[in-house]
């Protein structure tokens, strides 16, 4: 537990909007069901102390404790200074050098439905010119996972979403930046309408039941700049080793490379380039 602890505040993480998925319950563990995530409270000194400063409830395991746990935990959050987007509503909203950012969840699960793509507009409704970021809990969860597919994704009896027309409707809604999550692995990502796509975050702090037959996984962290009207500009991309779930720097880049090639091959994305050296950058038309 100490040798984790000590590798997680290590980590230093910087942006205007430092994100992740909650996946979970902020509470003290009361029942014995692995399946059922919960953090305690002091987790969230911890992570706020790694630079994290947005947290996404919009997940199938934020009601793991019920409906009651769910609001203690996003008022208990947000106290301690995080931006808590949750399964409902218009996103949690900040200020950040002068421009309202808004970031939206969504999920296969909650109210704001993954599913339904036709109520996708009414709940970004973008306003002026604000900054659009839409958190998105979709995917499938397999051994193929990796790969994007066209149409809807299942995983058990769960519709997990076409995450590609998601997306894209999200985009066409107003958003400027879409952040999947949900296969626990990375995939690639896209440049539609100027605007970035990222299919899967991926695992980063995940102790799951089952971590102990992962001893390694890939895992990694994006820093995404975006322009003044939110059009993608370039990303960096640093790889880490997630260690039964706690993440160590990887300087053999392997998540960086596996995003690559799925981008380039399953993706087919042409305008987007990387360079090796873990950044990202939008390709000019000539």
């Amino acid at each position: 537990m100490r040798d984790h602890l000590d590798a997680i505040r290590r980590l230093t993480l910087r942006g205007d909007v430092v994100f992740a998925n909650f996946e979970g319950v902020l509470a003290e563990p009361a029942d014995p069901d692995p399946w059922r995530f919960c953090v305690p409270f002091g987790a969230a000194a911890l992570l706020r102390g790694m630079g994290l400063n947005t947290l996404n409830l919009a997940n199938n395991h934020s009601l793991d404790m019920g409906y009651d746990a769910y609001v203690r935990g996003a008022l208990a959050l947000a106290e301690v200074g995080f931006w808590v987007p949750g399964r409902a509503g218009g996103g949690a909203v900040a200020e950040i050098k002068g421009r309202r950012v808004r970031v939206v969840g969504f999920s296969f699960d909650a109210v704001n439905n993954v599913n339904d793509l036709d109520a996708i507009p009414s709940i970004i409704g973008k306003r002026g010119d604000e900054i659009v970021i839409v958190s998105a809990h979709m995917g499938g969860e397999n051994r193929y996972g990796y790969l994007v597919p066209r149409g809807v994704e299942h995983f058990g009896h769960e519709r997990r979403g076409d995450v590609v027309q998601f997306s894209r409707r999200a985009v066409d809604a107003g958003a400027d930046l879409v952040l999947g999550h949900g296969p626990h692995i990375p995939r690639g990502i896209e440049l539609y309408k100027g605007k970035l796509i990222v299919y899967s975050l991926g695992n980063f702090v995940f102790d799951y039941p089952g971590v102990a037959f992962h001893p390694h996984a890939p895992g990694y962290s994006i820093s995404i700049i975006l322009g003044e009207h939110g059009d993608f500009v370039s990303a960096q991309i640093d790889s880490y080793d997630l260690c039964y779930g706690i993440p160590e720097p990887d300087g053999s880049r392997k998540a960086y490379r596996m995003i690559r090639n799925l981008t380039l091959s399953n993706l087919q994305e042409r305008s987007l380039a990387f360079p090796g050296d873990g950044t990202v950058e939008r390709i000019s038309k000539r």
